[in-house]
């Protein structure tokens, strides 16, 4: 579109919004200007100016995710190969790095072949993405940093050994795991398999398929949770098609604390066959409640037994008053979307929080290190379930926040029918 077309439309053009960005004392009218462009520019428009803004904007990290989930997979691919080739003429930038951070939660099978360079290039140093890309590896990517484990450049090793955990794979994890001790690691081996969400080679504690909730329109609160926060259109995992089954939400529980004596929160009811039995019997449902008053102030986790009928019982027995009474989440009938490949993995910060990151299965987004608690009946490490983002309505009208604005997940282990519940904030 030219620029006399786009002014028309009341919207700048690219080449106008770039400048936009660019004036000192007009960062604000920026944002609204690419909200507005986000809601009416075709996609060729949206990605022309994302190509043009990746090396005219370099310090403008901030707002680029709102336009990088607007593009199609081929348009992010081709960015990102132009992100790795101005990090290799020596002009890396946080553009750069948010670009390659995305592709590589949204797109990694199109950065394998970029593997090798990105090992060198190492963009997002440092910080929980940068070895996210190999998570993408194939067999020659595994061989390669199997190479370089055992080389001599002590940095080197370090960096191939955590890219050999963040592929997944489980010959990977077990060169790892035999490496280790030549590592001279601060952290027990435990710690850094279930930081890639393992207990060991071959023990995945969460699985792949995941559904995304789709809450009934209005019910999320303005700016807090309802896939507006950014600039533009809701952010895609917030629009993906529902199926026809609906789940309650929300309310009252069913029982009591075990320690505050207050009635139980409930937050979802779902099949038993997606926590606990995989034959389970047709129409068998397991409600997860748990008390919002004591949860993360009282307890750092708490822990219910699921009978037959699939109510739970309060495992933690005591008698205090709780700092901070909760009221229930807002009732409400929520579905379950089926998440496309583009949105399995997601990530957790400023960057990511216009996303829908209320989600049944899949990888956890872990908001500080992984947390799976061990079953208070078993002693074996609990596996993911599900996530509840901030953000939620309670019954008084309100917003209910985890901590500061954190997430909630849910554990289960299926053998012994009990739920563990917990929250991280920063």
């Amino acid at each position: 579109m030219t620029s006399d077309a786009s002014a028309m439309a009341g919207r700048l053009s690219v080449p106008d919004l770039i400048a936009a960005f660019r004036q000192p004392r007009g960062y604000r009218a920026a944002w609204e200007q690419l909200g507005l462009f986000l809601r009416q520019a075709p996609v060729d428009e949206i990605e022309s100016f994302a190509d043009q803004a990746l090396p005219a904007l370099p310090d403008e990290a901030s707002m680029i995710d709102s336009v990088l989930c607007a593009m199609s997979a081929p348009a992010l691919a081709r960015l990102a190969g132009s992100a790795i080739e101005l990090m290799e003429r020596d002009q890396p930038s946080e553009m750069c790095d948010a670009v390659l951070q995305a592709a590589s939660l949204q797109i990694a099978p199109a950065l394998q072949p970029q593997l090798g360079r990105l090992f060198a290039l190492a963009p997002n140093q440092g910080s929980y993405a940068e070895n996210w890309p190999w998570r993408a590896a194939q067999d020659e990517d595994i061989a390669f940093l199997r190479h370089q484990l055992a080389g001599d450049d002590p940095h080197a090793r370090l960096k191939a050994w955590r890219c050999l955990l963040e592929t997944r794979q489980q010959a990977a994890l077990a060169a790892a795991v035999a490496a280790y001790p030549s590592l001279a690691l601060a952290q027990p081996l435990l710690a850094y398999l279930r930081e890639v969400d393992h207990d060991g080679p071959g023990q995945p504690l969460c699985g792949t398929a995941c559904s995304h909730l789709v809450f009934p329109e209005n019910y999320l609160s303005d700016g807090d949770g309802d896939g507006k926060a950014g600039p533009g259109p809701a952010h895609p995992s917030w629009t993906l098609p529902a199926g026809d089954a609906s789940y309650r939400f929300g309310g009252a529980g069913s029982g009591a604390c075990g320690l505050c004596g207050g009635r139980l929160h409930h937050l979802i009811t779902l099949p038993a066959a997606q926590l606990f039995d995989a034959g389970g019997a047709a129409g068998a449902e397991v409600a997860l409640e748990v008390c919002l008053s004591c949860l993360g102030w009282e307890r750092d986790v708490l822990f219910y037994r699921h009978g037959d009928d699939g109510l739970p019982g309060a495992l933690e027995q005591g008698a205090l008053t709780p700092r901070f009474p909760a009221h229930a989440l807002a009732p409400a009938e929520v579905r379950l979307a089926s998440t496309p490949p583009r949105w399995r993995w997601q990530g957790w910060g400023p960057a990511n929080g216009a996303e829908n990151l209320h989600r049944v299965g899949g990888h956890p987004t872990w908001v500080q290190s992984a947390d799976y608690p061990d079953c208070p009946a078993c002693a074996k490490t609990m596996h993911f379930a599900m996530q509840l983002d901030s953000g939620l309505p309670t019954t008084k009208c309100d917003t209910w926040y985890w901590g500061s604005g954190g997430v909630c997940y849910v554990l289960r282990c299926a053998p012994c029918r009990i739920s563990g519940f917990l929250w991280q904030c920063t």
